[in-house]
Protein backbone atom coordinates (compact mmCIF):
# COMPACT_ATOMS: atom_id res chain seq x y z
CA UNK A 1 0.00 0.00 0.00
CA UNK A 2 3.06 2.77 0.80
CA UNK A 3 3.87 2.92 -2.87
CA UNK A 4 0.13 4.21 -3.66
CA UNK A 5 0.39 6.33 -0.54
CA UNK A 6 3.27 7.47 -1.67
CA UNK A 7 2.36 8.25 -4.94
CA UNK A 8 0.06 10.73 -3.98
CA UNK A 9 3.05 13.18 -3.02
CA UNK A 10 3.11 15.03 -6.20
CA UNK A 11 0.06 16.87 -4.82
CA UNK A 12 2.55 19.00 -3.05
CA UNK A 13 4.10 20.23 -6.06
CA UNK A 14 7.45 20.16 -4.92
CA UNK A 15 9.87 21.07 -7.42
CA UNK A 16 11.94 18.38 -8.26
CA UNK A 17 14.75 17.20 -10.33
CA UNK A 18 14.09 18.30 -14.35
CA UNK A 19 13.93 15.41 -16.76
CA UNK A 20 12.27 15.36 -20.59
CA UNK A 21 9.00 14.03 -20.78
CA UNK A 22 8.82 10.71 -21.49
CA UNK A 23 7.72 10.17 -25.16
CA UNK A 24 5.00 7.05 -24.02
CA UNK A 25 2.80 9.44 -21.67
CA UNK A 26 -0.83 9.08 -22.87
CA UNK A 27 -2.92 12.35 -23.50
CA UNK A 28 -6.39 11.43 -21.94
CA UNK A 29 -7.18 15.41 -22.68
CA UNK A 30 -7.89 16.08 -19.32
CA UNK A 31 -5.23 18.84 -19.08
CA UNK A 32 -5.82 21.27 -21.99
CA UNK A 33 -1.36 21.07 -22.28
CA UNK A 34 0.38 18.30 -21.24
CA UNK A 35 3.78 19.95 -22.65
CA UNK A 36 5.36 21.25 -19.45
CA UNK A 37 4.99 18.02 -17.66
CA UNK A 38 8.11 16.58 -16.46
CA UNK A 39 9.05 12.87 -16.12
CA UNK A 40 10.78 12.49 -12.40
CA UNK A 41 11.55 9.66 -10.15
CA UNK A 42 10.57 10.66 -6.78
CA UNK A 43 8.39 9.48 -4.76
CA UNK A 44 6.47 7.70 -7.09
CA UNK A 45 5.45 10.77 -8.97
CA UNK A 46 5.50 9.89 -12.98
CA UNK A 47 4.95 14.00 -13.97
CA UNK A 48 4.98 16.92 -12.62
CA UNK A 49 4.97 20.60 -13.64
CA UNK A 50 4.67 23.49 -10.84
CA UNK A 51 4.21 26.97 -12.01
CA UNK A 52 6.31 30.22 -10.70
CA UNK A 53 3.44 31.48 -8.94
CA UNK A 54 2.71 28.39 -7.06
CA UNK A 55 3.51 29.08 -3.80
CA UNK A 56 2.43 33.13 -4.04
CA UNK A 57 -0.46 32.04 -4.68
CA UNK A 58 -1.06 29.42 -1.93
CA UNK A 59 0.14 31.98 0.16
CA UNK A 60 -3.43 34.08 0.01
CA UNK A 61 -5.41 30.61 -0.51
CA UNK A 62 -8.50 30.87 2.08
CA UNK A 63 -10.90 28.03 0.17
CA UNK A 64 -10.48 25.58 -2.37
CA UNK A 65 -13.53 24.43 -4.79
CA UNK A 66 -12.90 20.53 -5.28
CA UNK A 67 -14.91 19.83 -8.69
CA UNK A 68 -16.28 15.98 -8.59
CA UNK A 69 -13.57 14.47 -10.96
CA UNK A 70 -13.45 13.05 -14.26
CA UNK A 71 -13.81 9.55 -15.31
CA UNK A 72 -12.34 7.91 -18.00
CA UNK A 73 -13.00 4.31 -18.95
CA UNK A 74 -9.82 2.54 -21.22
CA UNK A 75 -11.11 1.73 -24.52
CA UNK A 76 -9.80 -2.10 -23.65
CA UNK A 77 -11.13 -1.97 -20.12
CA UNK A 78 -12.04 -5.59 -19.43
CA UNK A 79 -15.20 -4.66 -17.97
CA UNK A 80 -17.05 -1.34 -19.19
CA UNK A 81 -20.52 -1.88 -17.06
CA UNK A 82 -20.59 0.67 -14.86
CA UNK A 83 -24.03 2.34 -14.53
CA UNK A 84 -24.75 6.09 -14.12
CA UNK A 85 -25.74 5.69 -10.47
CA UNK A 86 -22.28 4.03 -10.28
CA UNK A 87 -20.11 6.34 -12.04
CA UNK A 88 -21.75 9.14 -9.87
CA UNK A 89 -20.53 6.64 -6.52
CA UNK A 90 -17.37 6.24 -7.81
CA UNK A 91 -17.20 9.91 -8.08
CA UNK A 92 -18.76 11.19 -5.43
CA UNK A 93 -16.74 9.44 -3.30
CA UNK A 94 -13.19 10.46 -4.47
CA UNK A 95 -14.44 13.89 -4.44
CA UNK A 96 -15.22 13.26 -0.97
CA UNK A 97 -11.85 12.06 0.12
CA UNK A 98 -9.90 14.63 -0.84
CA UNK A 99 -12.82 17.17 1.04
CA UNK A 100 -11.92 15.00 3.99
CA UNK A 101 -8.37 15.89 3.66
CA UNK A 102 -8.82 19.31 3.15
CA UNK A 103 -12.14 20.57 4.65
CA UNK A 104 -10.79 20.62 8.69
CA UNK A 105 -8.67 23.52 8.10
CA UNK A 106 -9.87 25.00 4.80
CA UNK A 107 -13.05 26.24 3.49
CA UNK A 108 -14.54 24.64 0.70
CA UNK A 109 -16.14 26.52 -1.49
CA UNK A 110 -18.28 26.00 -4.84
CA UNK A 111 -17.36 28.47 -7.45
CA UNK A 112 -13.91 30.20 -7.81
CA UNK A 113 -12.92 33.43 -7.08
CA UNK A 114 -10.44 36.27 -5.27
CA UNK A 115 -8.41 33.67 -2.65
CA UNK A 116 -9.60 30.69 -3.79
CA UNK A 117 -7.80 27.81 -5.77
CA UNK A 118 -9.46 24.82 -8.10
CA UNK A 119 -8.47 21.41 -7.43
CA UNK A 120 -9.59 19.45 -11.04
CA UNK A 121 -8.66 16.05 -10.58
CA UNK A 122 -10.08 12.68 -13.18
CA UNK A 123 -9.11 9.18 -13.19
CA UNK A 124 -8.09 8.11 -16.67
CA UNK A 125 -6.81 5.00 -18.24
CA UNK A 126 -9.37 3.07 -16.12
CA UNK A 127 -8.79 -0.87 -16.11
CA UNK A 128 -11.46 -3.12 -14.65
CA UNK A 129 -11.50 -6.40 -14.35
CA UNK A 130 -14.98 -8.29 -13.23
CA UNK A 131 -14.62 -10.52 -10.47
CA UNK A 132 -16.06 -14.02 -10.09
CA UNK A 133 -19.88 -13.64 -8.72
CA UNK A 134 -21.97 -16.05 -6.17
CA UNK A 135 -25.39 -15.87 -5.53
CA UNK A 136 -24.91 -13.95 -2.52
CA UNK A 137 -23.70 -11.31 -4.10
CA UNK A 138 -26.65 -10.02 -6.21
CA UNK A 139 -28.85 -8.02 -4.68
CA UNK A 140 -32.56 -8.89 -4.76
CA UNK A 141 -34.87 -7.27 -6.91
CA UNK A 142 -36.79 -4.14 -5.17
CA UNK A 143 -33.66 -4.05 -2.37
CA UNK A 144 -33.03 -0.08 -2.24
CA UNK A 145 -29.28 1.17 -1.52
CA UNK A 146 -29.44 3.61 0.65
CA UNK A 147 -26.25 5.66 0.49
CA UNK A 148 -23.56 6.56 -1.47
CA UNK A 149 -20.58 4.81 0.55
CA UNK A 150 -23.36 1.46 -0.12
CA UNK A 151 -23.44 1.59 -3.38
CA UNK A 152 -19.37 2.21 -3.50
CA UNK A 153 -18.87 -0.84 -1.58
CA UNK A 154 -21.59 -3.37 -4.09
CA UNK A 155 -19.81 -2.35 -7.12
CA UNK A 156 -15.92 -2.64 -5.53
CA UNK A 157 -17.04 -5.98 -4.06
CA UNK A 158 -17.66 -7.12 -7.85
CA UNK A 159 -15.03 -5.08 -9.53
CA UNK A 160 -11.66 -4.90 -9.60
CA UNK A 161 -9.42 -1.92 -10.17
CA UNK A 162 -6.42 -3.01 -11.87
CA UNK A 163 -4.59 0.09 -13.62
CA UNK A 164 -5.45 3.97 -13.78
CA UNK A 165 -4.05 6.73 -14.36
CA UNK A 166 -4.32 9.67 -12.07
CA UNK A 167 -4.49 13.39 -12.87
CA UNK A 168 -4.58 16.46 -11.17
CA UNK A 169 -4.51 20.06 -11.55
CA UNK A 170 -4.32 23.01 -9.43
CA UNK A 171 -6.08 26.13 -11.33
CA UNK A 172 -5.79 29.85 -9.94
CA UNK A 173 -9.52 30.83 -8.99
CA UNK A 174 -8.98 34.54 -10.18
CA UNK A 175 -8.14 33.83 -13.93
CA UNK A 176 -7.96 29.32 -14.15
CA UNK A 177 -4.11 29.86 -15.01
CA UNK A 178 -2.91 26.44 -14.19
CA UNK A 179 -0.05 26.32 -11.16
CA UNK A 180 0.57 22.94 -11.26
CA UNK A 181 -0.06 19.23 -12.62
CA UNK A 182 0.16 16.16 -11.63
CA UNK A 183 -0.28 12.72 -13.42
CA UNK A 184 0.35 9.30 -11.18
CA UNK A 185 0.58 5.98 -13.49
CA UNK A 186 -0.71 3.03 -10.76
CA UNK A 187 -0.84 -0.51 -11.31
CA UNK A 188 -0.35 -3.09 -14.75
CA UNK A 189 -3.49 -4.55 -16.18
CA UNK A 190 -1.45 -7.06 -17.86
CA UNK A 191 0.15 -8.20 -14.95
CA UNK A 192 -2.00 -9.44 -11.88
CA UNK A 193 0.40 -9.12 -9.00
CA UNK A 194 0.95 -5.47 -10.14
CA UNK A 195 -2.68 -4.70 -10.18
CA UNK A 196 -3.97 -1.78 -7.97
CA UNK A 197 -6.99 -1.75 -5.79
CA UNK A 198 -9.71 0.91 -4.78
CA UNK A 199 -8.21 0.72 -1.79
CA UNK A 200 -4.64 1.98 -2.18
CA UNK A 201 -6.45 4.49 -4.88
CA UNK A 202 -8.76 5.63 -1.90
CA UNK A 203 -5.56 5.72 0.62
CA UNK A 204 -3.25 7.18 -2.04
CA UNK A 205 -5.61 10.60 -2.39
CA UNK A 206 -6.36 10.46 1.74
CA UNK A 207 -2.76 11.24 1.77
CA UNK A 208 -2.38 13.65 -1.22
CA UNK A 209 -5.07 15.55 0.41
CA UNK A 210 -3.32 15.99 3.52
CA UNK A 211 -0.22 16.64 1.80
CA UNK A 212 -1.60 19.62 -0.13
CA UNK A 213 -2.88 21.14 2.97
CA UNK A 214 0.40 20.88 4.32
CA UNK A 215 1.55 22.74 1.44
CA UNK A 216 -1.15 25.32 1.72
CA UNK A 217 0.00 25.53 5.29
CA UNK A 218 3.84 26.15 4.53
CA UNK A 219 3.06 28.76 2.05
CA UNK A 220 0.71 30.89 4.07
CA UNK A 221 2.97 30.38 7.74
CA UNK A 222 6.28 30.87 5.60
CA UNK A 223 7.29 27.63 7.21
CA UNK A 224 9.41 24.55 5.63
CA UNK A 225 7.62 20.82 6.39
CA UNK A 226 8.62 18.38 4.89
CA UNK A 227 5.18 17.31 3.03
CA UNK A 228 6.27 14.18 1.97
CA UNK A 229 7.00 12.11 5.48
CA UNK A 230 3.01 12.32 5.74
CA UNK A 231 1.80 9.01 4.67
CA UNK A 232 -0.92 6.72 5.18
CA UNK A 233 -0.18 6.02 9.12
CA UNK A 234 -0.98 9.64 10.02
CA UNK A 235 -4.60 8.94 8.27
CA UNK A 236 -7.56 8.38 10.89
CA UNK A 237 -9.02 5.26 11.28
CA UNK A 238 -11.14 4.56 9.06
Amino acid sequence: MNRFANSLSGLTFALLANAGMAADMSHSGFFDDYSKLQSVDASWISFLYTSDHFNEVLSTTQAVVVPQPEIFLASNSKYQGISPDEMKSLADTFQAVVIDALSDKYQIALSPGANTVVLRMALTNVHLKKKGRSLLQFTPAGFVVSSVKRRMDDFTKKILLTEVTWEAEILDGRNADVLGQLVVQMGNQSKKKEFTSWDDLITAMSVGGIRLRCRFDNASAGTDQDCLEITETDLPAR
